[in-house]
């Protein structure tokens, strides 16, 4: 049995539990062992399992659309189907660097709330290759985003991940 050191949690993963506590109102649980899923949010008799994947943002490549900068998180196709049972969401954390005139000042965090059968869904366009890596590149742009990784044009709507940019309210309604 695989347990996890609690003493060194994934900074993404203790994040979105504070922000989840701060915008929700729940409680939030950190399993002590390896059970597929980073948190556990309860409130009152409702619980939903969370996944966190976290990325810094990449400025130096252009896509064939044209945009520039993305982030780079990966999920494992075995993995994702094994658990797909217990990860009713997957938490994207994306850290967003605020530049000022000469340097980078701080990050800005930029979070999408995907309901697992909707990621499932949007896995269609997506090749996963030999190794079995789905690999997500959002791209920010104001109140934009999109995954430039896919195989099909950037204009397909499974492409477009705008509505679940702080998209909280998707686990809110998942607790009632």
């Amino acid at each position: 049995m695989p347990v996890r050191n609690i003493w060194s949690l994934e900074p993404g993963e203790c994040i979105v539990a504070e922000e989840i506590m701060h915008n929700l109102k729940c409680e939030v649980y950190f399993p002590v062992r390896d059970v597929g899923l980073d948190l556990l949010v309860v409130k009152d008799d409702k619980h939903v399992g969370i996944q966190v994947k976290e990325s810094r943002y990449y400025m130096g490549h252009r896509w064939r659309s044209g945009h520039v900068g993305h982030s780079w998180h990966q999920i494992n196709k075995a993995k994702f189907f094994k658990n797909k049972g217990k990860v009713d969401f997957y938490v994207f954390l994306t850290y967003l660097p605020l530049v000022r005139e000469h340097n980078i000042s701080r990050f800005e965090n930029k979070f999408l709330i995907v309901p697992t059968a909707e990621l499932e869904k949007r896995m269609t366009v997506k090749d996963p290759g030999k190794k079995g890596v789905y690999f997500f590149c959002f791209h920010f742009e104001g109140s934009n985003v999109w995954d430039e990784r896919v195989t099909v044009d950037i204009d397909n709507e499974l492409t477009n991940y705008t509505k679940f940019l702080d998209a909280w309210h998707l686990i809110e309604q998942a607790l009632k």
